[in-house]
This record gives C-alpha cells, sequence and structure tokens, in this order.
C-alpha cells in the first residue's frame, strides 16, 4: 500500500507541481530504528531521482545542525528541499521546489495524555478524539520541520496558522503556508506542510508511480 501526492498551485495556467510526498509500507518487518531511516532515504532518492531525471546514487545526504536533511547531486547542492519520516513498518519523503517542506506520519495507539500534549503545545483546535489528535499533531510535526524547530517549542506560528483552516483531505492554505492532512487505512495518519516564498493557493492530486514526470 502507497500513496503518492503532488501539490500545485491552484492556478491552472501554472502546470509545475511545487512539491511531491510518497506514504509507503516497508516490507521488512520488526526493522530497528536505523534500517528504518535507511529506508527512508532509498524512498527519498527515488522521489528525488524520478522528479530531476537523475540517477539514485548520484544523491548523498547530509544534515544540518537543527537535524534538518539536506541533499547534494553528484557532491553539488540541490535546491529541492526535503523531509522524512516514519511510524512503526511506515516511511514518508517529501521533496519541494521553492519552499520548506516539512512530512510526518504517525501509527495510532492509545493515548491517554493526549488532552495534556494539546494544553502543553497551546494548540487551540478542539480535540474530540484521537483521530482529531493525530491528524493534529502530524500536521504539527511537519510544520515544525519547515522552520528546523523542536516539535516541542511552545508556539508554532506556522501551525496556528494552518490550524486556522481545514487541511483534511483538501489543501489548506494560510499566507505563505499550506498543508495537507488524512488517513491511510484505519490507523495511519499523515500530514505534509510548505512554507512558500510566495502566498500560493494550492491543490493537490494524487499520482500512480508511472504518472512522476521530471519537473
Amino acid at each position: 500500500m502507497y500513496r503518492l501526492i503532488e501539490l500545485y498551485p491552484s492556478d491552472r495556467r501554472i502546470t509545475a507541481p511545487r512539491a511531491r510526498f510518497i506514504v509507503a509500507r516497508n516490507q521488512g518487518a520488526n526493522l530497528s530504528h536505523q534500517s528504518r531511516r535507511i529506508a527512508c532515504w532509498y524512498l527519498l532518492r527515488y522521489l528525488l531521482s524520478s522528479t530531476s531525471a537523475t540517477t539514485e546514487n548520484s544523491w548523498r545526504l547530509s544534515h544540518a545542525e537543527s537535524g534538518a536533511p539536506r541533499v547534494t547531486n553528484n557532491r553539488k547542492p540541490s535546491q529541492l528541499e526535503v523531509s522524512m519520516a516514519h511510524s512503526a513498518d511506515w516511511l514518508a519523503a517529501g521533496v519541494s521546489i521553492e519552499a520548506k517542506i516539512g512530512v510526518d506520519i504517525e501509527r495510532m495507539k492509545p493515548r491517554a495524555n493526549m488532552l495534556a500534549i494539546a494544553n502543553f503545545l497551546g494548540w487551540k483546535s478542539d480535540i474530540r478524539d484521537i483521530h482529531d489528535f493525530y491528524l493534529i499533531w502530524t500536521l504539527w510535526e511537519a510544520s515544525a520541520k519547515c522552520v528546523e524547530g523542536s516539535v516541542l517549542m511552545a508556539r508554532n506560528p506556522g501551525f496556528e496558522k494552518l490550524c486556522a483552516v481545514n487541511t483534511r483531505s483538501q489543501v489548506g492554505d494560510s499566507g505563505h503556508w499550506c498543508g495537507l492532512g488524512d488517513r491511510l487505512g484505519n490507523d495511519l495518519f499523515y500530514s505534509v506542510a510548505l512554507r512558500c516564498q510566495q502566498s500560493t493557493p494550492m491543490t493537490y492530486r494524487i499520482l500512480e508511480p508511472g504518472a512522476v514526470l521530471p519537473w
């Protein structure tokens, strides 16, 4: 099972996508944390190579002081922004151009302290049940990655703007920020957030692997 999403400006005269985001199930069972991180990198390399018409082996991964991922192609810095996440046996990767990107996925599990977490982080959205919590939590993590901040920071302006609009099953826009979140199956939640250079209303489409063309 997988989901491959492309985000692009709502203006139909602009056909170039702004970002791609993929969620896929890892075939291995009971993998270590390090193994899942490596699998995420392979998934990101697939997205990078198909997006830029390059070979997967030409990409290299490094990290900034904040821990945010950086990529080079043939040892040259890339203009593409990237993000990765994993949860249980699920992996996610995102690639964007002219926008900071953050992605997150979470496999649902019982949370007795979800209201306490929401209060601690200053969320203004209502948490009616555990599904609300995970939809908002994944958006919180994705937006934190956009600013290369901690998920425990007490205030995230990008998240507050995104939570003012509906980002479930549609791209919510607020100024230079946009986000999309949903469920895949019964217990997997995902979100992608973008911090764009310009205020641009966005929409999305779900792609098949063969439809991934170079930008």
